[in-house]
């Protein structure tokens, strides 16, 4: 047939007319497809899946938006909605706020990615948006219910694309990927982003949780605008792990517990702005800390900054330690801006931050006002930095066995030029010229000829100790006597056993934050 011949039939119907029935395709190849008119109803009462399936593989063949107007009720839909693989520049978009699509079927995503076994680096997914949508399910789904997700990614390559202004309602996750893949079944997700997302009132998951196995790499990332009410939630808001240069920007939390962010498994560069916790509850569980950035060890030299974390109306109920932050060896974490308010406490503790051999630097913590609430827990003084921070240095020459309360050698004052307007004492590191080979030396602060608070200034070194020894001491900066300023003096005294032996000299190091 000759194409004269072909628009010939073109135009009467014949071929384009019988194509059109037998794929139910809209008449129209507009740029925009109305998913109406390829059957859905969204009543509330029918089955909207296969106009659903059809609208979505038409608008990915062919580079189009999928729109899914606003209804009274929502589309019902009874099974995952599959996005084909290795399509590019299309989209679906709701067109009134949220539009609810409903999925009726348990454990099962409302959107699925997925390669089906083939290899990502041929057939990727990308330049697409999926946005103004709200997620439901017509059961509540348990945290058992991995697989509720609102998008569910499986396998296969997905770049440069992004969900904006999507919520899930009562499912377990918002965007995820899958908890186990099968072997050989590689996922890579980069360059994306992901904005304007609320996890609701009954969703018991996480709202991001991406994590590669085996670990291809999701870099670029980029997490914005999330919301989310955590009443019913087992897992952290955010979990990252294969990730890389990922960016998470303007986070409020309400009525959470346990870990938000979790960041393991080869993540690094992660950089956090402005997040906001508020009526929280710090409750023992599996992991006592709100941002867990333990999982890399020695080798991954992963690198955290948090600029702005504000927690707010916080509830601590526990009986173990809990941490702020908690890093491993080798990370580095940067905290720029942090303040704890208004914390009603029942019972335990709460670090600022917890690390393992890791580097912590603050720029600066402000308001940090429970009296339950420690700033550092870090074995290594030297890993930890302030922007702004002094170190006072004081000799004991001549240490003997036998000494009672035996002031330093050279008592010291703050002066203006040191300490600027105030300062807060932190941390007292002590150098030895030799191990504690017998007995017990004990070191006390006191200021203006008072001992503060003894119980947590006295550092005691016993037997077997090695020549350099650390504690961090301050408990809380509204405490009158760990504040200095101009025209304080401070001195160490000095206590040891009748079998002290070992050191002859000792250097105290008192660490003043000017915070």
């Amino acid at each position: 047939m000759n194409r004269r011949a072909l628009l010939t039939l073109a135009a009467s119907g014949g071929l384009l007319g019988s194509v059109r029935a037998q794929s139910n395709q809209p008449e129209s190849t507009e740029a925009r497809l109305d998913v109406r008119k390829f059957g859905a109803v969204g009543d509330g009462v029918h089955d909207d899946t296969n106009a659903f399936q059809r609208g979505i593989d038409y608008a990915c063949n062919n580079k189009m938006q999928l729109l899914i107007p606003g209804t009274p009720r929502s589309y019902l839909i009874s099974d995952a909605l599959s996005i084909p693989h290795g399509k590019h520049d299309w989209a679906i978009t709701g067109e009134a706020g949220r539009v609810t699509i409903t999925q009726t079927a348990d454990n099962k995503p409302i959107f699925l990615f997925s390669s089906r076994g083939h290899d990502y680096r041929d057939t990727t997914n990308r330049a697409f948006s999926v946005r103004n949508l709200r997620a439901a399910w017509s059961r509540k789904q348990p945290i058992a219910n991995k697989d509720s997700n609102m998008f569910l990614f499986d396998d296969g390559g997905y770049a440069d694309f992004q969900i904006d202004n999507c919520e899930n309602h009562n499912g377990c996750r918002l965007v995820s990927t899958r908890e186990v893949q099968a072997p050989g079944r590689q996922l890579n997700v980069w360059g994306c982003v992901m904005s304007h997302l609320f996890s609701g009132y009954e969703a018991s998951g996480a709202a991001v949780r991406l994590r590669t196995n085996p670990v291809e790499g999701m870099p670029n990332i980029l997490i914005s605008h999330v919301y989310a009410l955590r009443h019913a939630a087992e897992e952290e808001l955010i979990h990252l792990a294969g990730c890389a240069s990922v960016n998470i920007d303007n986070v409020e939390i309400n009525f959470g517990r346990g870990p938000q962010l979790v960041c393991w498994g080869g993540t690094t560069e992660v950089n956090v702005r402005a997040w906001r916790m508020e009526q929280c509850t710090i409750a023992d569980g599996p992991r006592n800390v709100i941002f867990d950035l333990s999982g890399n060890g020695p080798t991954q030299q992963g690198t955290y900054r948090f600029q702005g974390v504000e927690m707010r109306f916080t509830t601590i109920d526990s009986t173990q330690p809990h941490s702020v932050f908690n890093a491993s060896a080798g990370a580095e974490v940067v905290i720029d801006g942090c303040q704890e308010v208004a914390t009603r406490h029942k019972s335990g503790a709460l670090t600022l931050a917890t690390t393992q051999n890791a580097r912590v630097q603050f720029r600066s913590v402000a308001d940090i006002v429970s009296p339950h609430v420690f700033l550092l827990d870090n074995p290594h003084l030297t890993d930890v930095s302030f922007a702004t921070t002094e170190v006072f240095r004081f000799y004991k020459n001549s240490l003997t066995s036998g000494m009672d309360r035996v002031p330093n050698d050279s008592p010291s004052a703050f002066k203006v030029q040191a300490v600027a307007a105030a300062g807060w004492i932190w941390a007292i590191e002590v150098s030895l010229d030799a191990e504690v080979t017998a007995g017990q030396i004990e070191l006390a602060l006191h200021k203006n000829g008072r001992p503060i608070d003894s119980g947590a200034m006295k550092l005691a070194i016993t037997k077997g100790a090695s020549g350099v020894k650390a504690a961090t001491v301050i408990k809380n900066t509204n405490h009158p006597d760990y504040r200095v300023a101009p025209g304080d003096r401070v001195h160490f005294e000095i206590s040891t056993s009748q079998s002290f032996a070992g050191p002859k000299n000792a250097i105290f190091n008192l660490i003043v934050a000017n915070i």
